[in-house]
C-alpha cells in the first residue's frame, strides 16, 4: 500500500530529498532520485521544468519504487532560488576559486558557468576575489508551465517567498492555488524579515486555503547545509520552533542548512516537525557517485550511495 502525502505528514515521516529548485541538469536529477528512492525517501523537490519532472519520473521508474511523490518549486523575485551566477570574463583573474567551491560542479575553468548546474547559492560570487560574479534572476512564467507540471504528476507545488515584491508574491500564489494541487508549500525563511513579519506573511498566504492543505517549510539559511553538524542545522531548528509555537493550521517541514543531526536538535528542542527537507547535505555525501562517468553501468556505485542515503534516512527520521 503506498504512503499518501497527508500519511507521511501527519505520521511524521516526510522525507523531502530537495534536488534544487535551479537545478536544471536532468541527468543529475534522475541519478539523485532513483538514489534516494531506492534510500526510501519519498519526496522529490524539483525544478519547475517539463524535462527535469521527465528526468525524475525516469529516475522513479528505474528505482522500482511506486510510493514516491513529487514537488515542484518555484520563488518570487528576490528569493534566492530564482539566481543564476554570471562571470565577467574581463574581470575574471582565473583563479579557479569559483570552481573550487561549487557545490553543485557547475564552474568550468577557465571561466564558464553551466546556467542548467546552478543553483543560485551564491557561493561563488562570495569566494572571487576580484568580484567578478554576480548574480541574476531566471523567472518563468508560472501560470504557463505549472499547470501542465500538475498534470504531468507534480503533487506538491511550492513557492519560495523571502523576496520584497509583494505583487509577484500573490500573482504566483494564486497561479499555484488555481492549478488545485494536492498540497502546497510555502517555503519561507528570515533572512528578510523579522518574526512577525515572517508570520504576517505565512497567515496572509494561508488564509486563501484550506486547513491543512499547506506545507510551511521552515528554511533557516537557504541552501548552507555543507557540513554535518548542530551548527549548521541551529538556524533551521530556530526557524521551525517560530511556526510550531504559532499554531498553524497547517504542517511544518525543516529545512536550510539540514544535515542528519536535524531529527536529533528538533528532538532535544521539542519540536516536532511533520517532516525534514535536506538539499545541499544530501546532494554532497553522494556527489561523488553522481559525477561518476560509468553511474548506471557500476552496480557497486549505485549500491554505495543507496547506502549513504539510507544512513542519512536512518539518522533523519528513525
Amino acid at each position: 500500500m503506498t504512503d499518501s502525502i497527508k500519511t507521511l505528514l501527519e505520521n511524521k515521516k516526510f522525507s523531502k530529498l530537495v534536488c534544487g529548485a535551479g537545478n536544471e541538469d536532468c541527468e543529475t536529477v534522475k541519478r539523485l532520485v532513483y538514489i534516494y528512492a531506492k534510500a526510501g525517501w519519498k519526496i522529490f523537490d524539483i525544478s519547475a521544468r517539463s524535462e527535469i519532472l521527465s528526468a525524475a519520473k525516469e529516475g522513479l521508474r528505474l528505482s522500482e519504487t511506486n510510493d514516491s511523490h513529487i514537488c515542484v518549486s518555484v520563488g518570487i523575485k528576490g528569493d534566492p532560488h530564482i539566481s543564476k551566477a554570471r562571470i565577467n570574463s574581463s574581470v575574471c583573474i582565473r583563479c579557479g576559486n569559483c570552481a573550487r567551491n561549487c557545490p553543485n560542479d557547475a564552474v568550468y575553468p577557465p571561466n564558464i558557468i553551466d546556467d542548467k548546474k546552478c543553483i543560485g547559492c551564491g557561493i561563488c560570487e562570495k569566494k572571487c576575489p576580484a568580484g567578478a560574479i554576480k548574480m541574476y534572476e531566471k523567472d518563468i512564467d508560472c501560470k504557463k508551465i505549472l499547470p501542465d507540471l500538475v498534470r504531468g504528476g507534480a503533487e506538491i507545488l511550492e513557492l519560495h517567498v523571502t523576496g520584497n515584491d509583494e505583487k509577484d508574491l500573490e500573482n504566483k500564489w494564486q497561479v499555484i492555488n488555481e492549478c488545485n494541487p494536492k498540497f502546497a508549500s510555502i517555503c519561507i525563511d528570515r533572512e528578510n524579515f523579522g518574526n512577525k513579519e515572517m508570520l504576517e506573511r505565512i497567515n496572509k498566504m494561508l488564509s486563501v486555503r484550506n486547513n491543512y492543505s499547506t506545507i510551511i517549510q521552515a528554511d533557516g539559511i537557504p541552501m548552507s547545509g555543507a557540513n554535518d553538524d548542530f551548527k549548521t542545522t541551529l538556524q533551521a531548528v530556530s526557524t521551525a520552533e517560530i511556526v510550531q509555537n504559532a499554531n498553524l493550521p497547517a504542517y511544518l517541514v525543516v529545512s536550510g542548512g539540514t544535515n542528519s543531526k536535524t531529527g536529533e536538535l528538533c528532538s532535544m528542542c521539542n519540536i516536532r516537525p511533520n517532516g525534514i527537507a535536506i538539499g545541499s547535505w544530501a546532494r554532497k555525501i553522494v556527489r561523488n557517485t553522481v559525477n561518476s562517468p560509468d553511474f548506471w553501468e557500476n552496480t557497486e556505485i549505485q549500491k554505495e550511495a543507496v547506502k549513504i542515503a539510507s544512513e542519512l534516512f536512518s539518522k533523519s527520521f528513525c
